[in-house]
């Protein structure tokens, strides 16, 4: 349960931030490079031995000619403490993702969709690299010459028998053309 207030409370803070920043408004169109990090809240079968954790990203997003969609690359490095206290588990990877913008192109705040494929390494004393899928989304916001960003992404990397499913939150901030 602690998990959703803290991932409700990310999601919160982005949407009371929005109406601040509203008078800046920029196209939120282009090429675009950025940096984020955030919680990672661990699901099914991962929670029963995961604690929540943390993580880095970086990500370069190209647009797809004039429309809303946008192909974006990004790569994720995080860890997550066992609940037994002993070790814990890191998480690096990469997805390619289609993110598809909402709203006015010129509005200074723009949610988004995403989804996506990829390729993550888990390690907990052992190592695994298998496909990974995510699905998400999040708001966007122009602040200056730069946007933040608040999003969160169902994740599922395939491991051997299973799967290890975990919603990283993630807040961050782009720059670009």
């Amino acid at each position: 349960m602690t998990r959703v207030r803290i991932g409700s409370l990310a999601l919160a803070l982005g949407l009371f931030a929005a109406p601040a920043l509203a008078g800046q408004a920029q196209p939120t169109e282009g090429i675009r490079y950025g940096f984020g990090g955030g919680l990672i809240l661990p699901m099914g079968d991962y929670a029963d031995f995961a604690k929540t954790g943390w993580h880095v990203m970086g990500l370069i997003q190209l647009p797809i000619s004039q429309s809303p969609i946008h192909l974006r690359f990004d790569g994720m490095y995080g860890a997550n403490s066992s609940e037994s206290g002993s070790g814990s588990i890191t998480l690096a990877g990469a997805t390619a993702d289609l993110l598809y913008h909402l709203g006015n192109r010129a509005s200074s705040v723009r949610p988004y969709l995403l989804g996506g494929l990829g390729f993550f390494s888990v390690s907990n004393g052992s190592s695994e690299s298998d496909f990974a899928y995510a699905l998400g989304g999040g708001l966007l916001f122009g602040i200056g010459n730069m946007h933040a960003f608040v999003e969160t992404r169902y994740m599922s990397v395939q491991t051997s028998g299973s799967s290890l499913t975990f919603l990283p939150v993630t807040l961050g901030l782009m720059f670009g053309h």
